[in-house]
């Protein structure tokens, strides 16, 4: 009979509370960011929505690949980092750019995040290529927000 491993439950959990915090910080500068300037190109909610669902699944398949198979290298420990740093960041943003309307801070970070993800792209790559692909629709995405995050501050 084969075992169930604690991290096929730990790392969605984290996953859907790192999801959850951001989404919340969102929620509270919600209806400020209908009141503000957006560039005519700004994704529709239900756009973002979708597009963050399918991130965070990415990512947690992404995270169980390294963890599951690649535990014991030696660059293991520095991609956990990574990712951990990537969820703080991640919801940073939320908080800077949604709760406290700081729209320069927010575009800081936002390009430390896309920095973040291109270490972990390039690290997780050397030992699994399939979970560093899982990553690219993220960067893909962040990549597009610190763009969007920069007009709106320049709007704004």
């Amino acid at each position: 009979m084969t075992r169930i491993k604690p991290n096929y439950f730990l790392i969605p959990l984290f996953v859907i509370i790192t999801a959850s915090a951001a989404s919340y910080f969102a929620d509270t500068g919600r209806s400020w960011y209908k009141t503000i300037n957006l560039p005519a190109w700004t994704p529709s909610n239900s756009l973002m929505v979708l597009a963050w669902t399918i991130i965070f699944i990415l990512t947690s398949l992404s995270i169980l690949i390294i963890w599951n198979r690649y535990s014991s290298e030696k660059k293991f420990g520095l991609i956990i980092i990574l990712f951990v740093l990537n969820a703080i960041l991640n919801v940073g943003w939320n908080v800077l750019f949604f709760s406290h309307q700081l729209l320069g801070f927010a575009f800081v970070q936002a390009v430390l995040l896309s920095a973040n993800l291109f270490l972990l792209v390039l690290l997780i790559r050397q030992f699994s290529p399939l979970a560093a692909y899982l990553l690219l629709p993220y960067s893909a995405w962040v990549l597009f927000s610190t763009i969007l995050t920069l007009n709106v501050w320049m709007m704004n």
